[in-house]
């Protein structure tokens, strides 16, 4: 079913334990964005198990710089209650609050180094994105489920 769902809105399965796959997984997600479509991601790789906002991931910004659109920052408040880590089937009638920022564009990053300007960017995702959720922040990456696959939605 959770299969069917996810072929259905066109997801891309997200390997979050392979650097090869992630990247196949980035590359489709740009041709998405060069077709002129907005795709979905989550720059924490996975969901928070503590209600912390973690360090983001950088795939969002090499989106941004590859493709030259601007990401638009969504907060999203009540997930955990919706679908609470560790279960398998989503909870009817949990509200869940969606916030949008204002859209980050990736040119001021332009012209630095690759590596530099991909976590300034993220971290400034990130910074938006706390500001929406009132989240508070943590200083490392959230650590991957054990034989994880996530996924990534292109509209």
């Amino acid at each position: 079913m959770r299969r069917g769902f996810f072929e259905a809105i066109e997801a891309i399965p997200v390997d979050r334990h392979s650097s090869r796959a992630a990247q196949e997984s980035l590359d489709a997600a740009l041709e998405v964005l060069r077709a002129g479509r907005a795709f979905g991601i989550y720059p924490e790789g996975t969901r928070s198990r503590d209600g912390r906002l973690y360090k983001g991931r950088t795939g969002v910004a090499w989106l941004a710089l590859t493709a030259g659109v601007p990401v638009v920052p969504v907060g999203l408040v009540g997930t955990d209650r919706v679908q609470p880590v560790g279960t398998s089937f989503p909870r009817p009638g949990a509200k869940v609050r969606v916030s949008f920022g204002t859209p980050i564009r990736p040119e001021p990053y332009a012209g630095m180094p690759a590596g530099r300007a991909r976590r300034l960017l993220t971290d400034e995702v990130m910074d938006a994105i706390a500001a929406l959720t009132g989240q508070v922040r943590a200083d490392t990456h959230n650590e991957l489920p054990p034989e994880s696959t996530g996924a990534a939605v292109g509209i």
